[in-house]
């Protein structure tokens, strides 16, 4: 009996295959309280013994000697399955085995009940049919019913079979399908009638339904729902509803398929197509996406054509050389305020070309790009690089010594070039650094000596040339104690820094400026000696910088509890360049830049300020204060001064019970009075679905704003959240936890 019972243990194991359902649905973790250990039945342990099988039952009889019979409470365990019925019959001639009365079987994946179980084998085939089905997988927390199931080997057949992730017991959405064929030699999943039930309600339906086994699968996302508001309109607010739905063509590409109804355009149809660019002997590692909107018929309110295209590409053509490629353009500079309701702030696209060569081994990287740009939401145009050439190679000699050479090549363009103020050309900027960096435990400094040239060839000017020589050091001494601090035992380290900059005066008023401006004067630009970002304003410098850093280091984890800096330069010279390029009187010292930021558990603290000890004010500070226990509970409020701007930005999330949170996003200028961003919503979540309903309000002009409020339900496994309204709620609330499903 015990050689038969084994080739029925290899017989039932074939129950394993049932486990294909799990591969059709994604089931995240749950913060919830959905931790039900409510099961099918009590779990079975099972054998550790991977060659035994441990049979028990209140009654067996043997007939000729052929055939089995087991009853009362009758189990089959080994190490891979428990089987249970009430009574199970084995009939070698036919090669059949049946399992009636309560039918339970369980491996480390499955659990199902039954009314009955039979297993035939023909030859190398083995069929098994199961009736009135109940399967659940405690790790997947899927669930489902059948009432007929058959399975050959390959393919599986559920007749009016379900499947919810919805915990035992609670059947708030399922979907139903007359028929369920899952075949593991296709690796395709098909059904026929399909429904999905909401609350008892039907609210999708279709004949016929395709997907794959393993990996990702075709099927609909969140639909979306909302009002908006048109500016100069009548008529009150204005619904748009959105349905994406998600094709996988292929393990390395997909594509979102949207269609956006807004009641007072029309419809628009929206695409993004995504593929990933394998290694092969032509091309290296790679990316690239497609992304069009297209409003079907003409604008009801324009009456014109509106639409919008985005490309990306991202490859590796080799080893050292990459290629970027991004285009953006849109119909009409208002299409974001009138169509997308999104980037409303943004005053530009950008288009580009970028080709990099980086050959580490020599030290050399290489770049070329271009660029353009198409003006939005009322922008004004800047200049644009078409093209830039750019060049770096660095030689590493003996004891830290290091040449730098770059050169890099620009020819500036600007869409109002007719006018004085903005010239157009080229620019050559050539730069040769040399520097060397001695260390020991206790100190470091490093000298620097810079040689640059700068050369502009105008188009509707005089051409003219700067050539710069500075020079400089920056050292630093390291010291550290052992501190008891916050309960922890601490590392403190102190280190005093002394740096020295000098650049010669030079008035650079007459020069064009292309890409400078003011740089933040914070505790390491005071250091580099750099005034100004970009090349056309090369700042005179003759100082002299202290600072003073300390940090606070945990000795376990190694991370910083505490970290302080201050420095201050003391300016030799009593005169200096401002952006426009006109040597202008300053103060003998800087202002004094400072720090601090300090990280215990859950609460963060950050602020960077420059102060003005000649007028005793805080020229600049950028100050924000966390407290985050985690991404559905949190708080961040942020406040940003800038001679005399001030602004506030605040991100929150809040639980008001163990399925319901709120949420909130604001950006405003507190000198203006004006309120940039707000962003509220509030979530309901439970252990299978969720819905959330989002507020937005985006300050456009002259006391306009744009006003939108969009509506999601979230079928947890079956429907994930909008890319769409995922994307702006992460951009408008850093550390909430967008993803419904991730709950």
């Amino acid at each position: 009996m015990r050689e038969y019972t084994i080739i029925m243990q290899k017989q039932l194991a074939l129950c394993l295959l049932l486990a294909f359902l799990s591969n059709t649905i994604s089931a995240g973790s749950l913060i919830l309280n959905c931790k039900n250990n409510v099961l099918l039945f009590p779990e079975q342990i099972l054998s550790t013994e991977t060659k035994d099988l441990n049979i028990q039952a209140n009654y067996s009889e043997i007939y000729k000697g052929d055939s089995y019979f087991l009853k009362g409470n009758v189990s089959l365990n080994s190490s891979t399955y428990f089987l249970g019925a009430d009574e199970i019959s084995i009939n070698k001639p036919s090669k059949i085995s049946t399992a009636t009365g309560y039918v339970k079987f369980q491996n480390n994946e499955l659990m199902l009940t039954g009314d009955k179980a039979m297993i035939k084998k023909q030859g190398e085939m083995i069929y098994t049919t199961l009736n009135q089905v109940k399967f659940y997988y405690p790790n997947l927390k899927i669930k489902g019913r059948a009432q007929f199931v058959t399975h050959d080997g390959t393919e599986q057949i559920f007749n009016s079979g379900s499947y919810s992730l919805c915990p035992l017991g609670n059947s708030d959405w399922q979907m139903k399908a007359d028929k369920i064929i899952l075949n593991s030699t296709t690796n395709k999943g098909i059904a026929k009638n399909v429904t999905i039930e909401f609350l008892g309600i039907t609210i999708f339906y279709s004949p016929y339904q395709e997907w794959v086994l393993k990996g990702r699968s075709s099927g609909f996302l969140a639909p979306i729902f909302g009002s908006y508001n048109e500016l100069g309109v009548s008529g009150g607010s204005n619904y748009q509803v959105k349905i994406p739905y998600y094709f996988n063509i292929a393990p390395d590409r997909d594509f979102f398929l949207i269609l956006n109804q807004l009641s007072s355009r029309g419809s628009v149809f929206e695409g993004k197509y995504r593929q990933l660019i394998t290694d092969n002997n032509y091309l290296g590692n790679g990316r690239s996406e497609i992304e069009g909107h297209y409003l079907l018929n003409k604008d009801k309110i324009t009456n014109s054509r509106r639409w919008l295209l985005n490309s990306k590409l991202d490859l590796s053509l080799n080893a050292k050389t990459d290629l970027s490629i991004v285009t953006s353009r849109v119909s009409d500079s208002d299409y974001f305020k009138e169509i997308a309701h999104s980037n409303t702030s943004d005053s530009k696209l950008r288009s580009y070309v970028n080709l990099s060569y980086k050959n580490q081994k020599k030290n050399l990287t290489m770049s070329f790009f271009i660029e353009s740009e198409q003006l939005i939401n009322n922008g004004s145009a800047s200049y644009t690089r078409v093209p830039e050439l750019s060049i770096n190679k660095k030689y590493k000699g003996l004891d830290g010594r290091n040449v730098v050479f770059s050169l890099i090549s620009t020819k500036f363009t600007h869409k109002n070039s007719n006018t004085t103020t903005n010239k157009t050309g080229i620019r050559t900027h050539a730069q040769t650094k040399f520097s060397r960096s001695l260390k020991t435990n206790n100190y470091s400094i490093t000298p620097s000596l810079k040689l640059s040239t700068t050369n502009y060839t105008m188009d509707d000017a005089v051409h003219q040339e700067r050539n710069i020589v500075s020079f400089g050091f920056d050292s630093k001494f390291f010291l550290e104690r052992r501190v008891f601090l916050f309960g922890t035992h601490l590392t403190q380290t102190l280190t005093p820094r002394l740096g020295y900059n000098y650049t010669p005066k030079k008035d650079q008023s007459t020069l064009p400026n292309f890409d400078s401006d003011d740089k933040n004067n914070l505790y390491e630009s005071l250091f580099s000696g750099q005034k100004f970002t970009g090349i056309d304003r090369i700042a005179s410098a003759n100082d002299l910088i202290f600072g003073l850093e300390s940090d606070f280091i945990n000795e376990e984890t190694g991370g910083t509890y505490l970290s302080l800096k201050i420095a201050q330069a003391y300016q030799f010279d009593d005169m200096s360049m401002n952006r426009n390029g006109t040597l202008v009187s300053q103060k003998k010292y800087s202002n004094v830049a400072m720090s601090a930021n300090l990280t215990m558990r859950d609460f963060s603290f950050n602020n960077s300020l420059q102060y003005n000890s000649r007028t005793n004010k805080i020229s600049k500070r950028n100050s924000s204060i966390s407290f985050i226990i985690n991404s559905r509970k949190f708080l961040t409020l942020a406040h940003y001064v800038d001679n005399g701007n001030n602004s506030v930005e605040l991100y929150s999330a809040y639980p008001l019970t163990q399925q319901t949170h709120v949420f909130a996003g604001i950006n405003g200028s507190i000198s203006n009075s004006i309120i940039n961003k707000e962003t509220i919503g509030i979530a309901y979540e439970s252990c299978c679905w969720a819905v959330r309903l989002a507020y937005f309000k985006e300050y456009l002009n002259e006391n306009n704003y744009d006003y939108v409020a969009k509506f999601e339900l979230v079928l947890k496994g079956l429907a994930t959240t909008s890319s769409n309204l995922y994307k702006r709620l992460k951009e408008d609330i850093p550390n909430y936890s967008v993803n419904l499903n991730d709950f």
